[in-house]
This record gives C-alpha cells, structure tokens and sequence, in this order.
C-alpha cells in the first residue's frame, strides 16, 4: 500500500519523466486534501535524486499559492 507521500512522488514521476501536467495537478490535488500527512523533506530529497529540482520547485509554488503555507 502506498503512503501518501509515495502517492504524491508517483504523480510527480509522471510529470518529471513525461512531462504529464495532470500528474502535476494530481499531486496538488492530494496535497490539498491531506496535506498533514504529506513529507515534503521526502518529496524534496526524492525529487532532488531524480534530478527534477526545478520541478520540484514548481510544484512547491503551485502548493504554497494555493495553501498560502509557508514552507
């Protein structure tokens, strides 16, 4: 069974490896929803492995507007 943080980096994967903008929109979507159970140390350490940092950053953007968190 997957974590949420592991649900949110496989919508992520789809949007860093192809590109998949509603892979991007997924992953924002569960964020939303259960964002207290979401690791963004782990998102970010993830997606740093992957070399995906600027869409890391991305995706950090698109939450913080939406949740006006700050992070």
């Amino acid at each position: 069974m997957l974590t949420p943080t592991d649900s949110v980096k496989d919508r992520l994967a789809s949007y860093y490896h192809w590109n998949d903008l509603q892979g991007l929109e997924q992953a924002i979507h569960i964020y939303q929803e259960i964002s207290n159970k979401i690791d963004l140390k782990q998102v970010k350490s993830w997606s740093e492995k992957e070399g995906q940092n600027d869409k890391y950053h991305i995706f950090l953007d698109r939450i913080k507007k939406l949740s006006k968190q700050k992070f």
